[in-house]
């Protein structure tokens, strides 16, 4: 596995791991911590594919790693708790019963707790490990394209409460990050675009080699040929998929490098996540993958942009090219919600107080051009009328409240 390592500020220098059909490798990274007990967190779908995966954890008289003649290393007991896929898991009701396990099953604070999922999973175990006896030994092993690069690199957990999304949290460092891209193998297209939803979005903001990189990925040659030149298929090569892990990774940790709890440049990666947060709580939870929502709620802060005279129409069109490149590929089911729930959830968005907002006003980072933010003192987030949103909600096929949609 190669090393990458993760630096949160002057707060937490976070030791990863990258590689590719790797279990025997992090296993004996799991062993090194010397854990009395490991609480696996894990998720329905995950478990069922890779219940096998920490087989090499639990096998007595088994050689050390290195020199042979090596002392045998001892089964690790291992505990389990597997939670729903999704958002479905991060609920008051799901970390109480992490709580509760944790007490059951007699663990210390010399125990780990192992968040094995995706970036929703991630985020509730993370949630529970910075809590129970206020603080446990966490390692990350993300199993999805967009927690391997995006989830990981944050210190947020979270989880949702009363119909708002990651509302409750706190900021918490793993001791370790391990990511095995073989994961991506089995993952299902609604997962593969949340992962490049992201990466859009840093393609969007940074441009240069991001935006390279993520165009090239995209393209059509290249697609085709991770499948055989089928043509029919979306997939991408182990190559590819580990370009991108990388590429996602440097973006996020040369910001948080300097804001490690995104309160000030860190923001940025809010980028299109205002309206992106509404209409996919809007269409209900796991409707929308999560990268999706977030390429169209840029795609509504582009339009907002040009409306305001903050983007010229030209610099648009090459905005937009970037979150088509997903959007043309996933388009929105019908029904569509109305207009105005979807503002309504927008209006609520965890990050609305930040601009001192009007009740007629929403607030979202801004960009100029491809790689160009507008900065500004209330943490990159600008501030706007409301009508400029619900004007685009109306143009991509929205209805208001009482009217059918006619797409």
């Amino acid at each position: 596995m190669d090393p990458v390592s993760f630096v949160f500020a002057d707060r937490h220098t976070v030791p990863g791991f990258v590689g590719r059909n790797c279990p025997e490798e992090i296993c004996q990274h799991l062993r090194e911590l010397n854990a009395d007990k490991i609480l696996l967190v894990t998720e329905q779908h995950v478990d069922e594919l890779y219940s096998y995966y920490f087989d090499e954890l639990q096998k007595e008289d088994r050689a050390s790693f290195g020199e042979a003649g090596a002392p045998c290393d001892p089964a690790i007991k291992i505990e389990k708790m597997v939670l729903p896929p999704g958002d479905a898991a991060k609920s008051w009701d799901y970390l109480t019963q992490l709580i509760q396990w944790n007490f059951s099953v007699g663990a210390t604070k010399k125990s780990v707790v192992v968040a094995f999922g995706g970036g929703a999973l991630l985020n509730v175990a993370g949630l529970f490990a910075s809590i129970a006896y206020r603080g446990m030994k966490a390692v990350y092993i993300p199993t999805t394209f967009l927690a391997m690069h995006d989830v990981v690199t944050s210190l947020k957990t979270s989880i949702c409460f009363d119909g708002r999304k990651n509302n409750i949290g706190s900021f918490y460092a793993p001791l370790k990050i391990l990511i095995d891209v073989g994961f991506c193998q089995t993952l299902p297209r609604n997962e593969l675009f949340s992962g490049l939803g992201e990466l859009a979005k840093n393609a969007a903001l940074f441009g240069g080699h991001h935006a390279d990189g993520f165009i090239r990925a995209l393209s059509k040659d290249n697609i085709d040929a991770a499948n055989g030149g089928s043509g029919e298929e979306f997939t991408l090569s182990d190559e590819t998929l580990m370009e991108l892990v990388k590429l996602g990774i440097e973006a996020k940790m040369d910001v948080l490098a300097v804001d490690a709890y995104e309160r000030t440049h860190g923001m940025v990666f809010e980028y299109g996540h205002t309206i992106s947060h509404a209409i996919e709580k809007a269409y209900g939870d796991g409707t929308i993958p999560h990268g999706i929502g977030v390429c169209y709620g840029m795609l509504s802060s582009s339009f907002a942009c040009v409306r305001m005279g903050v983007m010229s129409e030209k610099d648009q069109v090459a905005h937009d090219e970037i979150c088509n490149l997903l959007c043309h590929r996933w388009t929105l089911p019908e029904p569509r919600p109305s207009v105005e729930h979807v503002m309504r959830l927008a209006m609520r968005d965890s990050k609305r107080g930040i601009t001192s907002e009007e009740p007629h006003e929403i607030s979202d980072v801004l960009v100029t051009k491809v790689g160009d933010v507008v900065e500004t003192k209330t943490n990159n987030l600008s501030k706007f009328p409301a009508v400029l949103i619900e004007e685009w909600l109306e143009l991509n096929g929205f209805p208001r409240e009482g009217k059918v949609s006619v797409n």
